[in-house]
Parts: C-alpha cells; sequence; structure tokens
C-alpha cells in the first residue's frame, strides 16, 4: 500500500467454498508504522478462537464482529487484541437489536473506549504511523 503501510488478510486463509457466508467474512488487519487495526467481518466466536490460537492479533483498534451480534467479540478475543478503542458498525434502531448487551459488557469490562456508528455516526480515526487519535 506504500509509506509503510500494511495489509494483512488473516482469514479465509483456505478455500471458503462451503463456508456459511459468515464464516468466510475476510478478517484483515492493517499496519501503520505503530497503530494496528483489526477488521473482523461477520465471522463468528469459531473463527476468533482459530485466530487466537495463530497469534499475533493486538491492535489498537478493533472493529467488533457481525455489528455487535453476540456470535462474535468473546471474551478471549477481545484480551488477545487488546484494544484501546472498539468500533460497533450497526445501524441506528436495527432490528437485529446490535450491538448486543453481552458484547457491550464484555467490552466495557475490558476497558477499551467504543465508538458506535448507530450513537456516534461517522467514526475517523488519523494516524502519523506513532500517534492515533479521533477526529
Amino acid at each position: 500500500l506504500g509509506d509503510g503501510v500494511v495489509l494483512q488478510i488473516l482469514f479465509p486463509d483456505r478455500d471458503p467454498a462451503g463456508m456459511e457466508t459468515n464464516t468466510s467474512s475476510i478478517i484483515a488487519r492493517l499496519v501503520y508504522g505503530e497503530n494496528e487495526f483489526l477488521f473482523t467481518g461477520d465471522s463468528p466466536k469459531s473463527i476468533e478462537n482459530y485466530l487466537i490460537s495463530l497469534g499475533g492479533l493486538e491492535s489498537d483498534v478493533l472493529k467488533a464482529g457481525h455489528h455487535g451480534s453476540k456470535t462474535s467479540t468473546s471474551p478471549d478475543f477481545v484480551t488477545a487484541v487488546s484494544p484501546e478503542y472498539v468500533v460497533i458498525s450497526a445501524g441506528k434502531d436495527n432490528r437485529y437489536g446490535h450491538p448486543s448487551q453481552e458484547v457491550l459488557d464484555i467490552l466495557n469490562n475490558f476497558g477499551a473506549e467504543i465508538l458506535r456508528t448507530d450513537k456516534d455516526g461517522r467514526i475517523v480515526f488519523e494516524s502519523d504511523g506513532e500517534s492515533l487519535k479521533i477526529k
């Protein structure tokens, strides 16, 4: 990507044929200098557990899985990522009730700053490769 920016595709790391759509979601990690961002798509906890076994998930920013649904964002996964910020992308008053209170409780117990598109609207991070701020 240039200028020290690296995009790692962590999953799927095999042929996704036969996988459920959410299970085969792309999980990507963007690294720019000292700042890391982990984008999890709609992947379920089983894929989170697989990624935990591989290691190297630590990231400053975690985009919570599946819009904050209880099918993703397990306590073990949040611990492995150890994010300073967690972004939950969910529509306002969505019919699924995302994000789930269970996931919000997990994130609150972890102590990461939670940013939500249903409450905060557009969320923009700015990085110079060393520091990270919310615009």
